[in-house]
């Protein structure tokens, strides 16, 4: 008996060292996402991604493993992807120049998904910890009911800026991340009540919690709860398609048509999206709106809508976002996820659901067009002798769309400041003012200095697309977010 121990001790130790001896190693999953700046919705690469387990407890390994301390880099797109073996995470990501963002409570069992904001740093002598939060009244995996109290405290080497929370998305400052609680220039929000009907979640999700420090350093909590569903109804009605025109001109009619969804590119950076992440084109931003009207059940018998979408080459529709039911007429939601890409093709369905009952989908695609500007050509800058009725002259960057719209304003800072708006035919790239009869401008003063800019400048494609493409929007309509024109020129008129 001793000489079949001695004997088997001797093979294990002759495996060993012949690297014959295979010991399984812990199941493995994924954590990937995109880092973005929020201020243009572009990329952050070069970024160091770094994980680790929850509470700084290693994995139990046998063997030395890769997985352990897992890190990567931010490629051009801003996107990242960690391997690691199951289990809770912590996943920080740094680079030189931006503050720190720390993300707790990643669970990894197949494919976690997380995206990051980093911010530029407000001040780089400042310290770089992101603070530390501690959450009272939620914990991981527990089940709600109602309305539930809930206090959030943060602290660290700088004073805190923001708190926010919310459930089922990770919430931001801007319109995109509407509702969220947000406290400000405090380091508790003291106990308070907040919701999940508000959010129009229920069954698994999240219950997310986010807080910036003064030097842009930023600490995002999560914790996977279960809202307990409301009682399911036999069925539900579906969402029904928008009616409304979403942008009409007074001269030449309706742009934009009533739209399900609309891809939107906004072709300068703007500081619009608040915290809510997003890639985009350098120097752009790219977002989809989604417009349905309610279901006939809504709100008796809805709870929410739940978005879903698919992207071009994947094969499954996964869940979006969850949008609560409160009987409005019409709803909106801006999906701007940092995957969405130029020319890549977005299908979404949307679902009214309560309980374990979903509608059937109202379902709808778009492709984002690419960014685009407008070159001024004349009147030059600074052109002395301009005629009295001049043609204005431009040129697009680029073809983008099957149409572009143009809008031209005119103002005469130096003597009143009065300003006029000329709307070319469509794709024109050169129109003449022709005045206007019977009032004092029915042609342009002699010796006087003007500017002029292209106040709106619109790629559109409606028929497959279901696009728009945005150079310039200098006040000229709500619907989008105002973006400062590139040029303005100035010229001087000469004599009668």
């Amino acid at each position: 008996m001793r000489k079949r121990v001695l004997f088997a001790g001797l093979v294990l130790s002759a495996l060993a060292l012949s690297g014959c001896l295979f010991i399984r190693a812990p199941s493995t999953g994924v954590i990937e996402g995109y880092v973005t700046n929020h201020l243009s919705g572009e990329p952050v690469a070069g970024a160091l991604v770094k994980a680790w387990p929850m509470n700084g407890e290693a994995p139990r390994y046998f063997v030395i493993s890769d997985y352990y301390g897992a890190s990567t880099v931010t490629n051009s797109e801003g996107y990242y992807r960690l391997v690691v073996p199951e289990g809770m995470y912590v996943v920080e990501v740094r680079k030189e120049g931006h503050a720190t963002s720390r993300v707790e409570g990643v669970k990894v069992a197949s494919t976690a998904r997380v995206d990051i904001v980093q911010k530029p740093v407000f001040n780089p002598n400042w310290s770089l910890e992101p603070p530390k939060v501690t959450v009272t009244g939620v914990t991981e995996g527990m089940t709600i009911f109602g309305p539930i109290e809930v206090k959030i405290d943060a602290q660290g080497p700088n004073d805190i800026n923001l708190i926010y929370a919310a459930f089922g998305k990770m919430p931001g400052a801007a319109l995109l991340t509407s509702p969220r609680a947000v406290y400000s220039n405090t380091y508790t929000t003291g106990t308070f009540t907040i919701n999940p009907a508000t959010y129009g979640v229920s069954g698994w999700t999240t219950f997310e919690v986010v807080v910036y420090d003064w030097n842009e350093n930023r600490t995002h909590v999560i914790f996977r709860v279960y809202v307990e569903p409301a009682p399911s109804p036999a069925a539900i009605a579906a969402p029904l398609p928008p009616i409304a025109n979403i942008l009409v001109d007074t001269i030449r009619g309706v742009l934009i048509p009533a739209k399900t969804a609309l891809a939107v590119t906004l072709s300068k950076q703007v500081g619009f999206f608040g915290l809510e992440p997003q890639a985009a084109p350098p120097g752009a931003n790219v977002y989809v709106e989604l417009r349905w009207r309610k279901s006939l059940d809504d709100p008796a018998n809805v709870t929410g809508y739940r978005i879903y979408r698919k992207l071009a080459g994947e094969t499954d529709f996964r869940l979006l976002y969850t949008v609560a039911a409160t009987g409005a007429a019409t709803y909106l939601y801006r999906d701007s996820t940092p995957d969405l890409k130029v020319g890549v093709t977005a299908t979404y369905r949307i679902v009214a659901y309560k309980g374990d009952v979903e509608s059937d989908p109202l379902e709808a695609s778009c492709t984002p067009l690419p960014p685009w500007d407008v070159q001024l050509l004349s009147p030059a800058d600074g052109a002395q002798d301009v005629p009295l009725y001049p043609t204005f002259a431009w040129a697009p960057t680029a073809l983008v769309g099957t149409t572009r719209f143009y809008r031209i304003r005119l103002w005469d800072t130096p003597h009143g400041g009065y300003t006029l708006t000329i709307t070319p035919p469509l794709d024109a790239t050169s129109v003449t003012y022709t005045g206007i009869p019977n009032t004092g401008f029915e042609r342009l003063q002699p010796h006087r200095m003007y500017m002029w800019e292209m106040q709106a400048a619109f790629a559109l494609d409606m028929t497959t697309a279901n696009a728009v493409s945005i150079a310039a929007n200098a006040g000229y309509t709500t619907t989008f977010p105002t973006q400062v024109p590139t040029q303005i020129f100035a010229f001087t008129t000469g004599d009668w």
